[in-house]
């Protein structure tokens, strides 16, 4: 499990740390992604299982240090709160939303963490009424179920869009026609709201985009990436490895997770999109990795009648909860995956 994993690893350093102090215990200097990985815990610490809590303690993370690391409850000044919403209205109004990266300032206000905070709050059913529908009137997607990169990518196509006649598609950076080509690809896999967006602008399942090629004056062989997804696909039946994982020595989890990040970006060449679908039509899940690791590790478990841990028990029983907030593809792999353990969810 991942989280078992990432758990481990600070384990391991406090260990070390604790060695070459000679007694003193300590995380601090961890490298970035572990450093993230503790932020999350913190910030997440009210839902996390006791056998969690239990865990984190041992590496000096207690429900008091969670809370001493989180921003203070949400009980925003009324002065502030207008400033806020006051600057969401500026910035929508000259970019017509309000998915604004999280190093946007306006006026020294920092509005992107802001928003970013408000979309955290949201996710954890913290977020009240009043405010979550004051930001819905100034952008009824300021919170998208679907990743924030996707809609941010959606906005900067739709900047290009032409009025009545939809978006100049011969005119878009080849980067954004690779990226329409993507989501026309994955069409009946992208959210409702994803696609009547993409309607919107004029962007159907068939409708004609320049691919014409990226002038070039080199010519590159092709990444072994490739070939060893192809041999990890034959051996496991997917593409979901930890970002660890390495096939024959190389390091097919962080080539995955690149191409995921150029596929988002609309930089994916064609040919690589392709031949990964091939190998597994879910590679680049329009949802959480995380979420399509534990289904996959919840199948494999079932497939080979073993017990089911109580985290994959836990998942499971979540996925009848958030039911109707599922994307329809994390629906159809619930139904089609689950088989005779499929009373779990319903």
């Amino acid at each position: 499990m991942e989280w078992q994993r990432n758990w481990s690893r600070v384990w391991q350093r406090s260990q070390a740390r604790y060695a070459a102090d000679g007694g003193g215990t300590g995380i601090a200097g961890l490298e970035k992604e572990l450093a993230d990985w503790l932020k999350r815990q913190c910030a997440e610490y009210g839902t996390l299982h006791p056998e969690q809590h239990r865990l984190l303690t041992k590496i000096g993370i207690t429900a008091e240090t969670a809370r001493a690391t989180q921003p203070p409850v949400d009980r925003t000044e009324p002065g502030l709160l207008d400033t806020a919403l006051a600057q969401a209205r500026a910035y929508a109004a000259e970019y017509g939303h309000i998915a604004s990266p999280a190093s946007t300032v306006l006026d020294g206000f920092p509005l992107g963490k802001w928003l970013a905070w408000q979309r955290r709050r949201a996710r954890q059913d913290r977020l009240s009424p009043t405010r979550a529908e004051a930001l819905t009137m100034i952008d009824p997607w300021w919170n998208p179920p679907w990743p924030l990169p996707w809609q941010q990518t959606y906005h900067r196509l739709r900047a290009t869009a032409t009025g009545a006649e939809g978006v100049a598609t011969t005119n878009l950076p080849r980067g954004l026609c690779r990226w329409i080509l993507v989501q026309q690809e994955s069409w009946e896999h992208l959210h409702p709201g994803q696609q009547d967006l993409l309607t919107d602008l004029g962007i159907t399942p068939h409708a004609a985009v320049d691919t014409r090629p990226a002038p070039t004056t080199r010519s590159y062989p092709a990444s072994p990436g490739l070939h060893h997804a192809r041999a990890y696909a034959v051996r496991h039946g997917h593409l979901t490895p930890d970002k660890h994982t390495r096939q024959d020595g190389f390091p097919l989890g962080q080539w995955l997770c690149q191409q995921r990040r150029k596929a988002r970006a609309g930089t994916l060449s064609t040919t690589t999109a392709t031949a990964l679908t091939s190998l597994d039509p879910w590679w680049n899940p329009p949802w959480p990795y995380t979420w399509h690791r534990t289904w996959q590790q919840y199948r494999t478990t079932i497939s080979r009648n073993q017990p089911l841990p109580g985290t994959l028990q836990r998942w499971a029983k979540a996925q009848r909860s958030q039911w109707s907030t599922l994307h329809p593809g994390q629906q159809q792999l619930n139904r089609s995956g689950f088989g005779r353990d499929f009373r779990l969810l319903l």
